[in-house]
């Protein structure tokens, strides 16, 4: 599990020469001690007798830095491993954090980066459109469910009916994400306020959503989904709201919340659209109006991004079959064809896998 703003790094394997069984061993030693010593990028070689040259070895190569949502942590562990077993020149490096400091990085600390992925693809459209990126492609979506353990106080009674008389009982610790730098901490915020339209009859005049953030102390808000996981596994909270991908990936009890609330029904976008909250704009003191819709993710290459060629790489595996493949097998559904803002500026190479969207679409 990986909690926190991490970096990895995976050792490498030397590049691979192939031999052709027609040319002698002296003239193969020769044109490998010159592929060596010119790298990936150097000159073709050129064989004794006129013959038609060696092209040197096509394809990404160097380091390709990600920053990405924490909840992307654990299939983008996996495709980093696939990309480099597949491209044995390249360095997927990743930095795990929440999403608005994965867009922080690149538009206030001027850091480089190839590709951004966030939680919510909103983000990448408010706060790095126009001058940080031309174009983002919105591919997985998500939900908002409560996440548990056998040991969390009331869990055998906990039921998609009685959450949040659960999590108003004296005792009970739950937590969430700060909704200042984590989509799924706003997410939270908006499932309660739907919370309260749907179980309006039940509640009898009570405001559920100013009871459960005045349970709720500030300790138990922690920056992103990952380091949420800590405090429940040692008890220090009893229950948790994240998404349903990091709650199946780490093995967890969860309530799966009524569609109506959850976030994570297209179907549904018209109801969730009738909430909203506030956090953090992009400039100090400005606010953002976040108002309730389906759950979707977000990906860009940022303006600038240094190894351009190597994102798109990327980007061609995570967008493609085998890449979709990965986010199922990690419990966030794949876009399939992913929609993207900003069609016209984007690679050639992944145009065939995204499908245009109005710049108009909310």
């Amino acid at each position: 599990m990986m909690v926190g703003d991490e970096t990895m790094k995976t050792r490498r394997r030397g590049p691979v020469v192939s031999r052709s069984a027609a040319c002698s061993g002296a003239y193969w030693l020769l044109a490998f001690g010159l592929f060596v010593a010119g790298g990936c990028g150097g000159p073709t070689l050129r064989p004794p007798g006129g013959e038609a040259p060696i092209p040197a070895p096509a394809g990404p190569r160097g380091k390709i830095v990600i920053f990405h949502a924490a909840s992307l942590a654990r299939p983008f562990a996996e495709l980093e491993r696939t990309f480099e077993r597949s491209h044995p020149g390249t360095d997927v490096v990743r930095e795990s954090s929440s999403s608005r400091i994965a867009i922080r990085k690149v538009t206030e600390l001027n850091r480089a980066a190839d590709i951004v992925a966030t939680a919510d693809d909103r983000l990448l459209r408010e706060l790095m459109f126009p001058a940080a990126a031309s174009w983002c492609v919105v591919f997985v979506r998500n939900r908002v469910v409560i996440g548990f353990t056998d040991r969390s106080r009331y869990s055998s009674s906990i039921s998609a009916d009685n959450w949040y008389d659960v999590l108003l009982r004296r005792g009970v610790q739950f937590g969430y994400a700060n909704p200042n730098m984590a989509p799924v901490g706003y997410r939270t915020l908006l499932c309660w306020k739907l919370a309260n339209l749907y179980y309006h009859n039940r509640l009898a005049g009570r405001d559920l959503f100013e009871a459960l953030r005045a349970a709720c102390p500030p300790q138990n808000i922690r920056p992103h989904v990952n380091e949420l996981l800590p405090p429940l596994e040692s008890l220090r909270l009893d229950y948790v709201f994240l998404y349903r991908s990091v709650a199946m990936q780490h093995n967890l009890k969860w309530i799966k919340l009524p569609d109506e609330i959850d976030l994570g029904n297209e179907k549904l976008a018209e109801k969730y659209a009738r909430v909203s909250v506030e956090i953090a704009g992009k400039t100090r003191g400005s606010k953002l109006v976040q108002r309730g819709r389906p759950i979707t993710y977000g990906l860009c290459i940022p303006a600038g991004a240094p190894n351009r060629d190597g994102a798109v790489a990327f980007l061609s595996l995570l967008l493609g079959e085998r890449g979709r493949n990965v986010m199922e097998q990690n419990f966030q559904e794949p876009i399939f064809p992913s929609p993207c803002y900003g069609f016209v500026k984007v690679p050639a190479a992944l145009k065939p896998l995204l499908t245009p969207v109005s710049e108009e679409t909310p």
